[in-house]
């Protein structure tokens, strides 16, 4: 359900990419969210290690194209925004941050068919995103999960809102209808072999590069479940799950202290003692048996969300 008080307002976010920072004041965010914005391909291909570990103390999470958020403060041109399906224990509005006001919009059509219009969902890591119903005219690509309202249905295509207030055209082999999404645990481990090899950014959540929780949270959406954006949230909810009684789909939790600090890393388990994960600043999605080293001595424990949400 989603969070609302009296005087709160609501947008949703206009470009591809929206990275929120964690305070509006450095000048470098500027243009890192412009770059980001316009061609987040190329820029998150472009970042280097040492570029990827600065982002860990600025960045809080990220937003994709169409995506509804809470309108909280502005100062001068940023805009302090909350992305209220990124749950989290610390505001009810969800995962916060700073993004430049040109990144959001507040078409009320928009708004008001993101809640009562069917929802499709993209379902390929990226979709093209069309002005025209023959898809001659290609307009920008948009990210896995972009989740936007269903105006028309056609055999090849789905007309869709845009935020702006405008339509689009998305081809129909790569977008679903939310409501005919459902758990399936060979479906979610082949949507997350989609991503193998595609490098890690902190606060990620789109297809240009994901964080460990984040890609969870996304797996999880494709599924048509919404679980929380972060691992330690992500931890408290689902049912425990023993070790012994792992099951494809189970999120593996780990943690400092040799599994008994603060988590700090998540993977989704895919049978044969084999998990799929987002490891690190330095590193890309893979699979890694969850008795290596570090897993093995930081293993904290399971959680199942099928049972749980169904």
């Amino acid at each position: 359900m989603e969070p609302t008080t009296k005087h709160t307002h609501f947008g949703a976010i206009s470009v591809p990419l929206s990275i929120f920072w964690s305070d509006p004041e450095k000048s470098e965010y500027e243009m890192i969210s412009l770059r980001s914005s316009i061609q987040p391909a190329k820029w998150s291909k472009s970042l280097d290690v040492s570029q990827r570990l600065w982002l860990v103390n600025n960045v809080n999470t990220s937003a994709i194209f169409g995506e509804r958020v809470a309108l909280l403060n502005q100062q001068g041109n940023w805009l302090l925004i909350g992305a209220v399906n990124q749950r989290t224990q610390r505001n009810q509005f969800g995962q916060v941050g700073w993004v430049p006001t040109d990144q959001v919009c507040s078409n009320s059509t928009y708004l008001m068919e993101h809640l009562s219009c069917p929802e499709g969902a993209i379902c390929v890591p990226k979709a093209m995103l069309f002005q025209n119903a023959s898809m001659s005219k290609p307009l920008r690509w948009l990210s896995y999960q972009v989740r936007l309202p269903i105006r028309m249905e056609r055999e090849d295509y789905f007309e869709v809102s845009l935020p702006d207030g405008c339509h689009g055209y998305l081809s129909r082999h790569e977008m679903r209808r939310s409501s005919d999404l459902c758990f399936s645990r060979k479906n979610v481990i082949a949507q997350a072999r989609q991503f193998i090899g595609l490098k890690y950014i902190w606060g990620g959540t789109s297809s240009y590069g994901f964080d460990c929780s984040g890609f969870m949270f996304r797996l999880y959406q494709s599924q048509g479940i919404y679980i929380p954006r972060n691992s330690t949230s992500q931890s408290q909810e689902g049912l425990a799950i023993g070790k012994q009684n792992l099951l494809p789909g189970d999120l593996l939790f780990f943690s400092t202290e040799n599994g008994k600090g603060y988590i700090h890393h998540v993977g989704m388990y895919i049978g044969n003692g084999i998990m799929i994960h987002a490891p690190s600043s330095n590193s890309e999605i893979k699979e890694t048996r969850i008795d290596d080293n570090p897993y093995r001595e930081e293993y904290w424990g399971a959680r199942r969300y099928a049972d749980y949400y169904s």
